[in-house]
């Protein structure tokens, strides 16, 4: 079901936990704000820059955000 709808969002390491964004936020201007799933602001170049390895492990997981992401495929 999921790869026939298409993914729409991606997870990012944003300095405050992995959020989900809508992939709009990969084309918004570098200083514009952003929002995840859950509500979380952040600068546009903060989820556009593929992040260092190491800010994929040391944050965890927006639960809110991905609840929010599982629902729409319940």
């Amino acid at each position: 079901m999921l790869e026939a709808a298409g993914v729409d969002w991606f997870w990012r390491p944003v300095g405050v936990g992995r959020h989900a964004f809508g992939v709009a936020a990969k084309r918004a201007e570098p200083h514009d704000s952003v929002t995840s799933f859950c509500g979380v602001e952040v600068e546009a170049w903060k989820v556009q820059r593929l992040p260092p390895e190491s800010e994929w492990i040391d944050q965890d997981t927006c639960m809110d955000c991905w609840v929010r992401i599982s629902a729409r495929w319940s």
